[in-house]
C-alpha cells in the first residue's frame, strides 16, 4: 500500500533539510549521508523541496550553524513553502527551539524523523514501548526548557519563579516514562529467560543484522520457509523473529532476524532498542548484510560501520559472516564486488546471494554449517572490550567473585532516609551509632526531630561527622515531611519510581544516590545506587569516561544487569571496591578482572618501561 503523506494543518508536509558539514574536506561523504536522510524522509510522504548545507569545523552554541545560515533558512522555508525543517545533526533542546522560535515553523533532528518511522512501522507492545520511552527521553529536556520560558510568569507566591506551575507538567511526563521503564524491565527479564532457554535448547543462534532495506526479511522467509511481512520501507523489522532451520544431519540453527541499522546510527536509538541487541549480541554467528544494488562509497561506508557496530556490541570478528544481498539487481556488479570492496582484506567470510531468486542461498547454508562447527572447535578470541561489554563482563565477575546475601525486608520509608542521609561520607559503624543514639535520645520520627532541639540532634549524631550540617538538613526535612506529607512518606515510595525519586529529590539534602538507596531497600525498586566506591570501579575500569555524572554511571551499569540483580550489583560493587579495588593501593594481583582492567594494562606498561 503506497504510503499517506504526513499533513501539518491539514496541509502536505514539506521538508528542507538542513546539514552542518563540520569535516571541511570531505566533498563526498556528507553527499552520501545526506542523500540517506532524505530517503528517510520520503518514506514517511514528506517532499523534500530543498536543503541547506553549511561547512565549519564545529557548531555554534545557539542554533548549530551560524546566524547568516539562520536568515537563509529562514528565507527558503518562506519561498518554499516548507513547513518543517529537518536537521541531519543531533540538535540539542535549546538550539530546537531558538530555531523554532528564528524561521517560524517546527523543527526537528535525524533522530526524531527516525522515532517517527520507527513508530509508524510498530506493531507489537515491546516496539511501542521502546519508542515511547525513546521520544520521552528526547522531549524532557526541551519540554522543561519551553515551560521555563512558559511558566515564568505563573508565580503562586512570591519568588516562587513558576515552579509550581513548571513541576506539575513535568511529573506528568515523569510519570509516563516511569511506567513505560518499568514494563520495559519486565520485558527485559523475560527476554534474557528466553534466551537461556533457548541456548540450553543446544541450536546454534544466527542472527540476521545489516542496515535497512538490505533484504533482511526477504533473506529470512527464504532460509527458513516462513512469511514474515516484506517491505521496501525502512524499518519494517523492529521486534526480532524467530525460526529453527535444518541445515544438514548434524546442523541445525536458530535464524534470527533483527532491527536493522543505519549509517551515524545515534547511540541513544541503540540503547532504547537494547531488547534487540540482546539477540545480536548473544548469537553465535551474525550474518552483517548489504545491498549491492548501493552506491559503491555507500557499501563501503554501510560495511566498515557495520563491523565496527558489532563489534562495540560485543561481537567478536569469528563470529561475522558478511553477504552481500540483491545480486539479480545487478548481476555485473555482483560478480565484481568482492575485489571493488576488497573483501578479502577484511578476513571475514563472505558471499553474494539473492534471496529473490535464491541465487547462492545453498552455499550460505554451507559456509553457516562449516562456520559453526569451526567455532564449535575453535572458540573466538576474547573481544577487545567496549566499554558496554566490559561493564557487563565485570558486573557478572563481580557478582560471581564478591556475593553478598541480602534479604528484603520492611524499611520504615523515614528511617531508611534519615538513615542514608547519615550514611554519607562516614563509614558503616559510624552510620549505625549515629543512628541509634538518634533512635535513643530523640526518636526517628519527622515530628520528634522537628520538635528537639537542634544541640540534642547533634550530640545525637556526632559519630557521624558533619553533624551541623547534618542536624539542618534532618530538622528541614521533618519540616518538609509533616507538611507536605502530614508526616507519613509511604505514599511517596508507592508512586511510580521516577516520580517518587523526583518527589525525594525535592527535599533538602537528598541527592539521586541518597533517593536511589531509599527507593532500593524501603520499595525494593530496581535501581543501582552509584557511592564513591563503585564510582571509582567504574571510572577505572573505563566502563563510563572520566567525567561521566552520577546517572551516566548508574545507566551504564544497569544496562549490563537484568533488573533482578540490581541491588546485588550495589551491594556486590562496594565490597569489591572496599576490599579490592581500593582507594590506594588497590590489590592488582587478586582482581579477577585484571585481564580487562585498563588500569593494570597501563600499569604492566610502565613497569615493561622502567
Amino acid at each position: 500500500m503506497e504510503r499517506q503523506p504526513l499533513l501539518i494543518d491539514g496541509q502536505q508536509t514539506k521538508a528542507l533539510v538542513v546539514m552542518l558539514r563540520t569535516n571541511i574536506h570531505d566533498q563526498t561523504v556528507y553527499r552520501v549521508r545526506l542523500d540517506e536522510l532524505k530517503s528517510l524522509i520520503e518514506s514517511l510522504g514528506i517532499e523534500v523541496v530543498g536543503e541547506v548545507v553549511q561547512t565549519r569545523f564545529r557548531p555554534f552554541a545557539k542554533y548549530h550553524v551560524g546566524k547568516g545560515k539562520v536568515d537563509d533558512i529562514r528565507r527558503k522555508v518562506r519561498r518554499l513553502k516548507a513547513n518543517v525543517v529537518i536537521f541531519y545533526n543531533t540538535l540539542k533542546s535549546s538550539q530546537k527551539l531558538n530555531l523554532m522560535q528564528a524561521v517560524h515553523c517546527d523543527v526537528i533532528d535525524r533522530y526524531e524523523l527516525t522515532l517517527e518511522i520507527f513508530d509508524q512501522m510498530a506493531s507489537d507492545t515491546l516496539s511501542k514501548l521502546q519508542i515511547q520511552s525513546a521520544r520521552l527521553e528526547k522531549q524532557a529536556p526541551f519540554y522543561k526548557l519551553q515551560s521555563a520560558i512558559n511558566y515564568q510568569y505563573d508565580r503562586p507566591f512570591f519568588r516562587a519563579g513558576g515552579e509550581y506551575g513548571f513541576h506539575a507538567k513535568m511529573r506528568e511526563m515523569t510519570r509516563s516514562q516511569a511506567k513505560i521503564d518499568e514494563e520495559i524491565e519486565k520485558l527485559m527479564e523475560d527476554k534474557q529467560n528466553r534466551i537461556w532457554q533457548r541456548k540450553k535448547l543446544g541450536f546454534p543462534v544466527i542472527c540476521i543484522a545489516g542496515f535497512y532495506n538490505a533484504g533482511k526479511t526477504r533473506l529470512f522467509n527464504q532460509i527458513t520457509g516462513d512469511d514474515k511481512q516484506v517491505s521496501n520501507r525502512p524499518f519494517t523489522t523492529l521486534s526480532s523473529k524467530y525460526q529453527k532451520r535444518y541445515i544438514d544431519w548434524e546442523t541445525t540453527v536458530l535464524f534470527i532476524d533483527t532491527i536493522g541499522f543505519m549509517l551515524d546510527l545515534d547511540p541513544r536509538l541503540i540503547e532504547s532498542f537494547k531488547l534487540n541487541l540482546l539477540d545480536i549480541r548473544s548469537s553465535d554467528l551474525v550474518i552483517l548484510l548489504l545491498d549491492v544494488s548501493d552506491p559503491v562509497l555507500n557499501l563501503d561506508m554501510k560495511l566498515n560501520e557495520g563491523i565496527w557496530l558489532l563489534r562495540d556490541i560485543g561481537v567478536s570478528r569469528d563470529r561475522i559472516i558478511v553477504v552481500i544481498n540483491k545480486a539479480d539487481m545487478d548481476k555485473e556488479k555482483a560478480e565484481t564486488i568482492g575485489e571493488t570492496l576488497e573483501l578479502d582484506s577484511y578476513k571475514l567470510p563472505w558471499i553474494v546471494v539473492s534471496a529473490a531468486d535464491k541465487t547462492n542461498v545453498p552455499e550460505l547454508l554451507d559456509l553457516i554449517s562449516a562456520r559453526v562447527k569451526y567455532i564449535a572447535e575453535n572458540p573466538p578470541e576474547p573481544v577487545k572490550l567496549s566499554p558496554f561489554r566490559r561493564a557487563e563482563t565485570s558486573v557478572n565477575r563481580i557478582l560471581a567473585e564478591y556475593p553478598v546475601e541480602y534479604v528484603k525486608r520492611y524499611h520504615n520509608p523515614f528511617h531508611a532516609l534519615v538513615g542514608t542521609i547519615l550514611s554519607q561520607n562516614t563509614t558503616g559503624s559510624n552510620r549505625e551509632s549515629a543512628f541509634n543514639n538518634l533512635d535513643r535520645t530523640v526518636g526517628v520520627n519527622p515530628y520528634y526531630i522537628d520538635e528537639a532541639q537542634e544541640s540534642k540532634i547533634k550530640e545525637a549524631i556526632r559519630s557521624a561527622g558533619m553533624y551541623n550540617q547534618r542536624t539542618k538538613t534532618l530538622k528541614a526535612i521533618s519540616r518538609i515531611v509533616i507538611e507536605k506529607y502530614d508526616g507519613d512518606l509511604n505514599p511517596v515510595f508507592k508512586l511510580p519510581f521516577n516520580e517518587a525519586r523526583d518527589r525525594l529529590m525535592e527535599l533538602p539534602g537528598v541527592g539521586p544516590k541518597t533517593a536511589d538507596v531509599a527507593l532500593m531497600y524501603v520499595a525494593n525498586r530496581n535501581v543501582i545506587p552509584v557511592d564513591t566506591h563503585i564510582k571509582r570501579v567504574s571510572k577505572r575500569l573505563e566502563i563510563v569516561p572520566e567525567k561521566a555524572n552520577y546517572e551516566e554511571i548508574r545507566s551504564a551499569l544497569q544496562d549490563a544487569a537484568t533488573p533482578d540483580r540490581f541491588t546485588e550489583v550495589h551491594l556486590s560493587m562496594i565490597k569489591f571496591g572496599q576490599e579490592v579495588c581500593k582507594a590506594r593501593n588497590p590489590n592488582h594481583e587478586e582482581c579477577p578482572l585484571n585481564d580487562i582492567c585498563p588500569l593494570y594494562e597501563k600499569l604492566l606498561d610502565e613497569q615493561s618501561r622502567e
